[in-house]
């Protein structure tokens, strides 16, 4: 039989997972707007010491099959980016690289969740930096 505190964390981590999944693809939420295209998969979340820290494995694939594509992706969402006067354009990478949008998908799992915290979002690739 399972602990209590095991089965706990099992039920939370698919809530997180869940809702994450639904964040990810959100264009009114997502940070990675840019990309409109890209269809955001978790496909796996753990927690470090406490549920506060998230760690968490995302796939992004393009909504279209390559020969539906007019042009690459990166080509596409370049000219996209000069065509708003930028230089770039931000995708699911960055969100997990720069704390300001990490931030962005962490106040909205707060608020879907009712958390009482704001969570810690990292890749799941740095747990052993934890």
């Amino acid at each position: 039989m399972a602990n209590i505190n095991t089965r706990k964390r099992a039920a939370h981590r698919r809530r997180v997972q869940t809702a994450l999944q639904e964040i990810l693809n959100d264009q009114a939420v997502m940070p990675n707007v840019d990309c409109p295209d890209l269809l955001v998969s978790v496909s796996r979340v753990e927690f470090g010491r406490t549920v506060r820290e998230i760690f968490l494995d995302v796939i992004g694939q393009k909504r279209l099959s390559r020969d539906q594509w007019v042009e690459t992706p990166h080509k596409k969402y370049m000219r996209e980016a000069r065509a708003k006067g930028e230089d770039t354009y931000i995708d699911l990478t960055d969100v997990f690289i720069f704390p300001e949008f990490t931030d962005v998908v962490a106040r909205e799992l707060q608020k879907r969740l009712g958390l009482l915290y704001m969570p810690i979002i990292r890749r799941l690739c740095d747990i052993s930096d934890a």
